[in-house]
């Protein structure tokens, strides 16, 4: 596995693992300033409203799953696509999500930033 590939799936580990840790700090850290998440609604939400709402706990992150990850870099871009399972509240509601993660990523020097990511029910 290359170097870059290695980078990019410690990276989305990052982000699960801040996710589920509450802590908008390296989420902030991690995601690039205009990022946005796009839900299995179709709703576009800006990282800031993102990082309110996992910090006020209307999304609350309990377990992330990845089932199956693949990763296609493409000069200073890359797409990472995961089956994953999340044991998730969204606004009240507790399920585990069966979703398809499609991470897209901008390379800046030797590292990888988030840019959006949109999710979409498996």
């Amino acid at each position: 596995m290359s170097e870059d590939k290695q980078k990019i799936l410690a990276v989305y580990q990052q982000v699960d693992d801040a996710m589920v840790n509450k802590d908008t700090k390296s989420l902030e850290d991690i995601l690039d300033d205009n990022y946005v998440l796009v839900h299995m609604t179709g709703y576009h939400q800006p990282k800031r409203e993102w990082l309110e709402q996992i910090e006020n706990e209307q999304m609350r992150y309990f377990k992330t799953m990845p089932q199956k990850t693949t990763v296609a870099i493409d000069g200073n871009t890359a797409i990472l696509i995961c089956d994953t399972k999340i044991d998730a509240r969204i606004y009240g509601f507790r399920n585990l999500w069966s979703m398809k993660m499609e991470m897209h990523f901008e390379k800046r020097g030797e590292n990888w930033r988030p840019v959006n990511a949109i999710a979409t029910s498996n």
